[in-house]
């Protein structure tokens, strides 16, 4: 397991057993394990779990931008993306690669970020 979902997981144990939010399932840890691989080339996120087990990857660009990339196991990826002026929002089905889009929004962010 990734390092830093092992770390994100460590951190919501305590909000799992005393908040009774949900753990991640098994298809929606495998998901953010495969974002994570395809997105390694890149700066690495921030790792956030969500109250109803989903998993958010979080990468920001100072005051330029922020994407955020969330799996919850049901095979699609969603998004919201701010940079500079624009916003991004959708889903989509997520597979063995990125999507385009996911792909285009991480290397803008990246990119007007520097």
């Amino acid at each position: 397991m990734h390092p830093l979902l092992a770390t994100a997981l460590d951190e919501a144990k305590p909000l799992v057993e005393s908040r009774g939010w949900a753990w991640p399932t098994p298809p929606t840890l495998a998901e953010a394990e495969r974002l994570l691989s395809l997105t390694s080339r890149h700066r690495l996120p921030t790792i956030e779990i969500d109250a109803d087990g989903s998993i958010r990857l979080e990468w920001e660009a100072a005051e330029t931008g922020w994407l955020t990339l969330t799996v919850d196991g049901s095979g699609q990826v969603r998004h919201i993306a701010v940079i500079g002026e624009d916003e991004f929002e959708g889903s989509e089905e997520f597979g063995d690669v990125l999507p385009e889009w996911a792909t285009a929004v991480l290397e803008r962010l990246v990119q007007v970020g520097h």
